[in-house]
C-alpha cells in the first residue's frame, strides 16, 4: 500500500490550486511496527507541511510589501539577506529581500526589510511557552533533548 500525502494550496491571487506532495508512506502486510507513522515519518511530515506553509505566507506578505501604501507604485529592490527565525518545528533560514522607500514617503532611512520588520523577535511565541512550560519541570538540558527527540528541532531548511 501506498499513501501519498499532499498539500493544496489555495490563495486569493492565484487561479486554481497548487499541489505539493509531501511524502509517500509504503506499507507491505500490517505488523505492529508499521501500524500508522513512525516518529521519523511524524518528523517528516511536519518538516514538508512546514516548508510548504513558510513559503507560501512569506511570499504573499514579501508581494504586497512591494507596493507602496501610499501611491500604489513598485518599490525598488536593493538586495537580500537571510534571517533565521526559531520556531516549534525547527530553525527556518529565510530570504529577506530589502526594499527601497518610494519616493512618495518620507523616511529617515532608504530602504527597509519587511520580513526583518515583522519578525522582529526571530522566535515563535508557541516555541518560548513550550520551551518555559518544560524548563519549569525539569532541566534545561532535560528538556531539550526530550523536546528533540518528540520534534524535528534539528530540522533547517531555506527558502
Amino acid at each position: 500500500m501506498k499513501i501519498k500525502v499532499q498539500v493544496v494550496v489555495e490563495s486569493e491571487g492565484q487561479e486554481g490550486e497548487v499541489l505539493k506532495t509531501i511524502s509517500l508512506v509504503e506499507r507491505g502486510s500490517l505488523c505492529p511496527e508499521e501500524l500508522g507513522l513512525t516518529l521519523k515519518e511524524a518528523k517528516d511530515l511536519l518538516k514538508g507541511i512546514q516548508q510548504v506553509m513558510v513559503k507560501t505566507q512569506t511570499e504573499e506578505y514579501l508581494e504586497q510589501q512591494c507596493l507602496c501604501p501610499s501611491c500604489g507604485g513598485k518599490r525598488r529592490r536593493k538586495g537580500s539577506h537571510r534571517i533565521v527565525f526559531r520556531s516549534l518545528f525547527g530553525k527556518l533560514r529565510l530570504r529577506s529581500p530589502r526594499l527601497r522607500h518610494c519616493e512618495c514617503e518620507s523616511q529617515k532611512r532608504h530602504s527597509f526589510s519587511p520580513l526583518a520588520k515583522l519578525l522582529s523577535e526571530r522566535i515563535a511565541p508557541e516555541l518560548l511557552y513550550v520551551e518555559s512550560r518544560f524548563a519549569s519541570l525539569m532541566s534545561y538540558g532535560l528538556s531539550s533533548k526530550v523536546l528533540g527527540e518528540l520534534l524535528p528541532f534539528g530540522i533547517t531548511f531555506m527558502k
